[in-house]
């Protein structure tokens, strides 16, 4: 089964005024303007690059409907514009005069700023969190002093413990190569590039190469294969 939204009903004190508002101002698209009556339209808009949800603009004509122009939902954000470019967005936003109502701010899920529409409805911003891809890296290297191997292999189970007690790391694998022991290939697979950047500054990163037990031949990024 598949379903989705297809309007949302906004109520207005007038088509034109608002039309002007959606398509001038936040730069929506006139989808439709379709006289129903002398005093009806069905008038649909929405943000462009937009394919499903529209705004049903829909005019106020009793004192109940009227009431509620401004304040469908008591005070609370109404509706959640997503863009893929908060800042062109946000400054549009400004250059029109489009109240703030909460500066941007950036949360666990994306950039955010909410705004009031030219009734008073409130509007969320957001340009959401990209997803960050996996990285993994794995590196080749070669023991200094071969007498060392045992105190060496020993400092990297507990480089490899406090690793993975940082938040980024997913797996670290030590391995040696069988026909040098003292080849020694380490693989580490991490939730972002940005969580192995933060392991290289680590401080059990740096006081194991203080050591000076291996020389480091060579290093390979990679990423998964979608």
């Amino acid at each position: 089964m598949k379903q989705h939204l297809s309007h949302i009903a906004l109520v207005v004190d007038d088509y034109d005024r608002a039309i002007d508002f959606y398509t001038q101002k936040l730069h929506f698209d006139l989808v439709e303007d379709t006289p129903l009556s002398d005093e009806k339209r069905w008038v649909l808009v929405r943000p462009k690059g937009a394919n499903e949800c529209s705004l049903l603009l829909a005019k106020g004509t009793t004192p109940s409907q009227r009431s509620r122009i401004g304040d469908q939902t008591g005070g609370r954000v109404f509706l959640f514009l997503y863009t893929e470019n908060f800042e062109r967005d946000y400054q549009n936003l400004l250059a029109h005069g489009i109240p703030i109502v909460r500066e941007p701010r950036i949360e666990s899920y994306g950039t955010v700023a909410v705004f009031a529409d030219l009734y008073g409805n409130l509007w969320d911003l957001i340009e959401p969190q990209q997803a960050e891809k996996e990285f993994s890296s794995t590196a080749v290297l070669n023991m200094k002093d071969p007498a060392q191997l045992p105190y060496a292999l020993a400092q990297l189970k507990l480089l490899r413990q406090a690793t993975l007690l940082e938040p980024g790391p997913i797996a670290f694998d030590l391995h040696q190569t069988i026909a040098d022991p003292n080849r020694i290939l380490i693989w580490e697979r991490f939730r972002s590039e940005r969580a192995f950047q933060e392991h290289l500054q680590s401080p059990h990163l740096a006081a194991f190469l203080k050591l000076d037990l291996v020389e480091f031949e060579q290093g390979y990024a990679s990423g998964p294969i979608e």
